[in-house]
């Protein structure tokens, strides 16, 4: 008589994708240290309503270069380069903990839907500080302490990095993570622009601009 199969390798790759949502949900820090690096790991962290906001980010592009060219920005996107090129695509190596330190700015284009447009349309700060951090098996990413700090976790999703995190306006001590203020929530993603130059894209972040970018260059 031919002896029965054991049931656990035939059901393990059904019960991996349990088990990675099981890893996140229960961890407050929403690090899935327990978990092989797949690119749906930040699916299972990601809000339901941020799904959206995150499959917009075409229409963020859109709006906020509308918003531009109506306003006669176009002098201020080009001063910007490929940055505020939608389209760049680069096979340059995206960052990693290793990078450590780097140079941040915070660039803001359009306005928010139904805000008063009396802000430029096109809002570049300087290049501050910021850095790339070990965040479990992931990669944190913060930047410089100023008006907005943006602070989160980087999850690898094919050839671009999906960002889950949150804001810390001036003067507030702490940070909070993805997940426990909504009105903080922060998402976007992250791809190469060429070697050691990175964009983060963020669509329709929280009260202003149709579309933030935080353009990323190597120490």
């Amino acid at each position: 008589m031919r002896r029965p199969r054991p049931l656990l390798p035939l059901l393990l790759p059904l019960l991996l994708p349990v088990l990675a949502l099981a890893a996140c949900s229960a961890s407050d820090d929403l690090q899935p240290y327990a978990v092989v690096r797949r690119a749906d790991v930040w699916q299972a962290v990601i809000r339901d309503g941020d799904r959206g906001r995150l499959s917009r980010l075409a229409d963020a592009w859109r709006e906020a270069l509308a918003d531009a060219a109506a306003a006669g920005a176009a002098a201020d996107l080009a001063a910007l380069g490929p940055v505020a090129d939608p389209d760049v695509v680069s096979s340059a190596a995206l960052p990693g903990a290793g990078n450590g330190a780097a140079q941040c700015r915070i660039i803001r284009i359009g306005w928010r839907q139904g805000s008063a447009r009396v802000a430029p349309a096109v809002q570049a700060e300087a290049f501050a500080p910021c850095r790339f951090t070990a965040d479990g098996v992931l990669i944190g990413l913060e930047t410089a302490p100023g008006r907005q700090t943006f602070a989160g976790t980087l999850y690898p999703d094919v050839d671009r990095l999906v960002f889950l995190g949150s804001v810390r306006l001036a003067d507030e001590p702490g940070r909070l993570r993805y997940g426990e203020d909504r009105d903080r929530d922060q998402l976007g993603v992250l791809t190469a622009l060429g070697p050691g130059h990175w964009r983060l894209a963020l669509p329709f972040p929280r009260w202003s601009a149709r579309i933030a970018l935080i353009e990323i260059r190597a120490a």
